[in-house]
């Protein structure tokens, strides 16, 4: 079924944004009514802990009559979901429910479930299924000194529509981190930039990153993580800290040069999570004559290589000639070699340097990935965790169309028309225009043209 079908009966759909931690706090005020519209408006959202919440309200009869199906079919939806004590629990109310109790149950979570908007195996959202215009002029934007001090690294995504011109035209912010720290001075660059012209427009997206060498380290990258007790709130479910965290670890990551990926048998991080390992890479060096592209290579216990894992993207030297050659610093693990690219203090260009960039591959669980923080918040209820994931998922930026979301409608519009659907766009660029979204007027005059 097209993504797009049913846009025009979900313009009328009235719009709830939900929030776990508001939700829980109103359970635990006993205002249970609060409590379980919150809970249920969480359920498209396919959130397990709001499924589990509605099932123990139904079982205790907490702020309505005892009702074993309706509790056996939240505690159904929540296996389903895959919250970890929801099958001990369904256990527990099979054996006290009769056969047809059972299966009313069943067909309530069937049904349940197949509402379930966001689900694992969605498939990935593309701003536009066309190849981009060639680049001409895009420098990185000039960050001026007073809010560099203030804001020394950071990350700004944006989307925009460059004219059949190459000129561009109409620009607005997905996310960013610090919030607000770059918007001004990145849009207004942007607007500048040019690309070859091709007669008709393109939608495009970019993220830009800001750092200054040296500002960060494992100790500076722990403090950010735990200072305000971001982790501590996140951990207790508070959806807004939990979108700042997945953002904060996002630019560490990036900082650090750290290749993190999850392995499932790492422990949990515990109440102050420990990032060190992410800045071993900063240590390590290697001279290898003439080195172009990029490389994975497996090390032994000396930092020598003893694998090319991949090098499909090595221009040169061969692959063969790299074995045995050992990453000063290194231990066993895996490694990426590439051509170095760094930003200067500026912030204003980057800067080609004749060195090796060596980032390592650091094993963690999931729970120290903006991935995990991100999804988490946006499960939760935060709406900038939902844009960013709008961004990257189709069933996410389905729901945020059907929430009635003017970024997310504005730009799907826009998407919509260039792809000749120009009847679903323009009741998504009217709609997302009359909530006051000013990209969206600008995106109807480009388009309209």
């Amino acid at each position: 079924m097209r993504f797009m079908t049913l846009v025009l009966l979900m313009l009328t759909t009235f719009a709830v944004q939900a929030d776990l931690l508001v939700s829980l706090q109103a359970y635990e005020n006993k205002k249970y009514s609060e409590a379980k519209a919150g809970f249920i408006t969480l359920l498209p959202l396919g959130n397990p802990d709001a499924a589990f919440n509605l099932g123990v309200m139904a079982y205790y009869g907490e702020g309505q009559e005892i009702n074993r199906v309706e509790a056996l079919s939240y505690f159904l939806l929540a296996e389903k979901l895959q919250h970890p004590d929801a099958s001990a629990i369904v256990q527990r109310v099979y054996a006290e429910a009769s056969s047809d109790e059972r299966l009313q149950a069943d067909a309530a979570a069937a049904k349940a479930f197949a509402a379930v908007i966001i689900k694992q195996d969605a498939q990935p959202y593309q701003l536009s299924k066309e190849q981009p215009p060639a680049a001409i002029n895009t420098p990185m934007p000039i960050i001026p000194e007073e809010v560099t001090r203030k804001n020394p690294f950071g990350f700004i995504v944006l989307q925009y529509l460059v004219d059949g011109t190459g000129r561009v035209q109409v620009v607005d912010v997905l996310d960013s981190f610090p919030v607000g720290a770059y918007d001004f001075h990145a849009m207004r660059e942007l607007r500048r930039w040019e690309y070859a012209a091709t007669g008709r427009p393109h939608l495009m997206s970019v993220q830009l990153n800001f750092w200054i060498a040296g500002v960060m380290d494992s100790g500076s990258a722990n403090r950010i993580v735990n200072q305000n007790n971001l982790w501590t709130y996140a951990q207790v479910g508070s959806a807004r800290h939990q979108e700042t965290l997945g953002s904060a670890l996002n630019v560490i990551s990036m900082v650090s040069g750290a290749l993190v990926y999850v392995d499932k048998d790492m422990s949990e991080p515990g109440d102050k999570p420990d990032l060190t390992a992410w800045f071993d890479s900063r240590k390590l060096k290697i001279n290898i004559e003439a080195f172009d592209g990029e490389v994975t290579v497996q090390t032994n216990t000396k930092g020598e290589i003893e694998r090319v894992l991949q090098s499909d993207e090595l221009i040169a030297p061969e692959a063969e000639a790299l074995l045995g050659m050992r990453i000063r610093g290194g231990k066993e693990g895996i490694f990426r070699l590439s051509n170095s690219t760094k930003q200067e203090r500026a912030f204003s260009r980057l800067v080609n340097r004749p060195t090796i960039l060596i980032q390592q591959y650091v094993p963690v669980h999931e729970q120290l990935t903006a991935e995990y923080w991100w999804r988490t918040a946006a499960t939760n209820g935060d709406r900038r965790a939902q844009r960013i994931l709008g961004a990257k998922r189709e069933d996410w930026q389905f729901y945020l169309i059907q929430q009635q979301d003017p970024l997310a409608a504005a730009w799907h519009g826009a998407r919509l028309w260039l792809d000749g659907e120009k009847t679903e766009a323009k009741a998504l660029l009217e709609q997302a225009q009359a909530a006051g979204y000013k990209p969206a007027t600008e995106l109807l005059q480009i388009l309209s043209l």
